[in-house]
């Protein structure tokens, strides 16, 4: 797990067990992992007959299609996980030799409990990371939390590392077929982009510059498009979650940042990720994000009076306004020609991207 999802977990009030359940499919692989499934071809679904007439999906609105998408994903992937899980209590309750029938297999607690963290490990971690903690936290406020995290983590690898050995053994296959995302309308040309304007493939990320995914996302979308080079233009969202407080902040400042060229978006972009200035929890404070904007080379005259003014704000809401169109309610997205990615983590936004590239 990142230093910055970790921390997150540690003062944003994250449940445990969405932590873990986050780093057992986010460990880095070069192949999907067992329960990665094919998408289904879309079909054009009877939904309902309203005075002796079929509508099918294609019939409704484009933000309908989207919302039964979502609903359809939602399941699908809770469906995935249960399903993982229980052929990972499989595999480990029979190398265990606990395995007597498949309706008494042994928990996850059981078979894979939770390692043991030293006060040692967790004070590394705690000093690493002393810069990302809010004011005056102590060690001793935290350690517990980072013990029960940095034992999960373990935990996870091991879990990863089984359903990583049923693949590459050939022993597991899940046949349930992904739902395939519709059609949407992005309005990219109101976003900055960069690389080749003619692509026959657009790539567009829908982040937030404090998000801890969206940070560990950051270095593998870097990579990927200078791997593509020519084959790809990049459009970039900034959906600020939480827009009166600092997340708002950040992207106001960089919707100011457009207002002096695409080049000064996207140096105050790369500076903005490389290092968070705060936490989903802070205040909406320009004093913070000043910073990125001088580092940015940006006019500060103008960027202030930009900041100033209800212009960000209204961009913002507006944003807010087309990215809910989108049916996207967190950060990262990604849609690839106008089609949604469905990604476990990092890895997997290259695979799928080089599995339907065009070009």
């Amino acid at each position: 797990m990142s230093s910055g999802l970790l921390v997150s977990v540690l003062v944003g009030g994250l449940g445990i067990g969405g932590a873990v359940g986050y780093i057992a499919g986010a460990a880095t692989k070069k192949a999907p992992a067992a329960g990665v499934s094919a998408t289904a071809p879309a079909v054009d679904t009877p939904l309902f007959v309203y005075e002796k007439e079929t509508f099918s999906t294609s019939n409704l609105p484009s933000q309908l299609q989207t919302t039964l998408y979502q609903a359809d994903l939602e399941a699908f992937n809770q469906k995935q996980a249960i399903i993982r899980e229980f052929i990972v209590r499989v595999a480990l309750a029979k190398e265990q030799k606990k395995f007597t029938s498949l309706d008494k297999v042994p928990g996850l607690d059981e078979l894979l409990p939770a390692a043991n963290v030293t006060d040692d490990a967790a004070k590394k971690f705690f000093e690493a990371n002393k810069d990302k903690v809010p004011p005056g936290a102590t060690y001793d406020q935290l350690a517990p939390r980072i013990k029960e995290i940095l034992g999960n983590e373990e935990r996870a690898k091991a879990f990863n590392g089984t359903l990583q050995k049923l693949q590459a053994d050939g022993k597991v296959e899940i046949l349930a077929k992904e739902p395939a995302s519709p059609l949407v309308n992005i309005p990219v040309e109101q976003f900055p982009a960069k690389g080749n304007e003619k692509a026959a493939n657009v790539l567009v990320e829908v982040s937030d510059y404090l998000c801890p995914h969206c940070q560990e996302m950051h270095p593998q979308v870097k990579e990927i498009l200078g791997k593509l080079g020519d084959k790809v233009k990049f459009v970039q969202i900034n959906f600020s979650l939480r827009p009166q407080q600092l997340s708002g902040a950040l992207s106001e400042g960089g919707f100011c940042a457009q207002k002096q060229g695409t080049e000064s978006f996207w140096k105050y972009h790369e500076i903005a990720f490389a290092k968070p200035v705060g936490t989903f929890a802070d205040a909406y404070d320009v004093a913070k994000v000043k910073p990125i904007a001088e580092q940015a080379g940006l006019n500060l005259k103008d960027w202030e009076a930009c900041m100033a003014s209800q212009e960000p704000k209204q961009w913002i809401q507006k944003t807010r306004d087309i990215v809910g169109t989108l049916g996207v309610t967190g950060t990262p997205t990604f849609f690839l020609n106008n089609k949604r990615l469905n990604l476990r983590n990092a890895a997997e936004l290259a695979q799928q991207i080089q599995s339907q590239i065009a070009g």
